[in-house]
């Protein structure tokens, strides 16, 4: 009787998909993003490959500089998708929940290497807003030196200036991926984990603010409100309003412009970047909920996420939150998540959030100028709060 063959995660159709891709997409990011891809030199083999994230398309940006096929560590929003079990079927993504340690991911990551493919992560798990480096865990570095392979890192430059996640149109300039540092098994067997995470952070670290590379755009300021969510000046809370190249706060009239440098000109309370005044607005937003603030936003749609089967729309019009609960109203009827109950809160897409409540997967989605990422700051801060006087209290017994 003959044997079954035992089923692989890497197939020869992903190298011929790929093959037939590959130049087809080097001519799109060339005309789409102005994008050049350095080529890696590396021979097909086991590897994991790390990047920054600036853009939607990364993956496939990444892939260009490389002649075999990548396995992505995707967010399971990808399964949800009409077109997702053709993906699954000719390039075979990883599925990983946001924010949230996956172990069937993992197991996956393994099998991969084990079948000698290269595996792609973004260790930040989240494309970047404001320009500068997402929050990541030493979990990375952990993982690196677990499945004994190669590390590449890889940077991806000009991205958020071409394409920023939370704008509305492609900007003309310049973009280009490379590999820009590989640790080999004894070099990474040399490092604790604390040593490689320093090095994966440092050389994950591009910022397009400093390229001095200018993009181009009668519309560069639209949709800012989607990352700058609260005044400097007045510290009112969602009164950004953007318009073609210029921004203001309809509260105290205070307005600048996005220059083609990714500046903001003149400086608003002393900050000339997106990426610091989003640093410093993330702390304030905790503070003001901490002290009574509730934020609120209609003209939403609440869904369920359910992986692998389309959405399932759940009752709700509108979202707030305070420091203690997430609520999602409609009329005179709430739904109220306390906060300690909830797993995590991510950003999605450019206006969407997900949270993970008892199991479920429960998205919001909110109208074309939604700001989300205010959501996962006061989640994130207020959590970190409480662990904070966890800890502090534990000291002191």
């Amino acid at each position: 009787m003959a044997q079954k063959r035992k089923k692989t995660w890497t197939k020869r159709r992903h190298a011929r998909v790929f093959a037939f891709l590959r130049p087809i997409m080097r001519l799109y990011f060339k005309l789409k993003y102005n994008y050049k891809a350095v080529p890696s030199g590396l021979k097909k083999g086991a590897y994991l490959i790390i990047s920054n994230h600036q853009t939607t398309m990364d993956p496939f940006l990444l892939s260009l500089s490389f002649r075999f096929p990548i396995y992505f560590v995707a967010s399971d929003d990808l399964f949800n998708l009409k077109v997702s079990p053709l993906i699954e079927y000719l390039v075979a993504p990883i599925p990983k929940s946001k924010s949230l340690r996956d172990v069937a991911a993992m197991r996956s990551v393994m099998r991969v290497i084990k079948e000698g493919g290269a595996v792609g992560i973004f260790p930040e798990g989240n494309r970047t807003v404001s320009g500068g480096q997402w929050e990541m865990t030493d979990a990375i570095a952990k993982l690196a030196k677990l499945i004994k392979v190669p590390l590449v890192i890889y940077n991806v430059c000009g991205g958020y200036g071409t394409d920023p996640r939370w704008g509305h149109s492609i900007r003309k300039g310049r973009a280009s991926g490379y590999v820009r540092k590989i640790l080999s098994v004894e070099e990474l067997n040399a490092l604790n984990n604390r040593q490689l995470f320093d090095i994966i952070k440092s050389e994950l670290n591009v910022n397009d603010a400093d390229s001095g590379i200018a993009f181009r755009s009668g519309k560069r300021a639209e949709y800012i409100e989607r990352a700058l969510y609260m005044c400097p000046v007045c510290h009112a809370v969602s009164s950004i309003t953007s318009h073609k190249h210029e921004f203001k706060c309809e509260h105290c009239n205070t307005a600048a412009a996005y220059t083609e440098k990714l500046a903001i000109s003149p400086a608003v309370a002393g900050f000339e970047h997106i990426n610091d005044w989003y640093e410093w607005e993330k702390k304030e937003i905790v503070k003001a909920v901490v002290n009574g603030t509730q934020i609120e936003d209609g003209d939403i749609l609440f869904r369920e996420s359910i992986k692998f089967k389309k959405k399932k729309k759940l009752n709700g019009n509108r979202v707030s939150i305070d420091k203690d609960n997430l609520i999602i109203s409609k009329d005179d009827r709430k739904q109220v998540f306390p906060l300690s109950e909830i797993t995590a809160l991510t950003m999605v897409g450019k206006k969407k959030f997900n949270f993970y409540y008892v199991g479920k997967t429960l998205q919001v989605k909110g109208f074309k100028r939604f700001c989300a990422i205010k959501y996962v700051h006061i989640f994130d801060g207020l959590r970190r709060l409480n662990e904070q006087h966890t800890q502090e209290a534990e000291n002191e017994l």
